[in-house]
C-alpha cells in the first residue's frame, strides 16, 4: 500500500466520522433551529 492510498483512506474515515458526528448530534446547516445540544434533554412540557 502506498502512502497516498493510506492518506486517502484516513481522509475518507474522517469524512465518514464527521457525518456520523453530525447525525448523532442532530446538526443541520439548513435547519432554522441550528444545532441541538449534545445533552439530550426533554423539550416541552414534562408533566403528565
Amino acid at each position: 500500500m502506498s502512502k497516498s492510498s493510506i492518506l486517502y483512506a484516513l481522509f475518507c474515515l474522517a469524512v465518514i466520522g464527521g457525518f456520523v458526528t453530525t447525525i448523532r448530534s442532530g446538526f443541520s446547516p439548513f435547519a432554522q433551529g441550528g444545532q441541538r445540544a449534545f445533552v439530550h434533554t426533554a423539550y416541552g412540557p414534562t408533566h403528565k
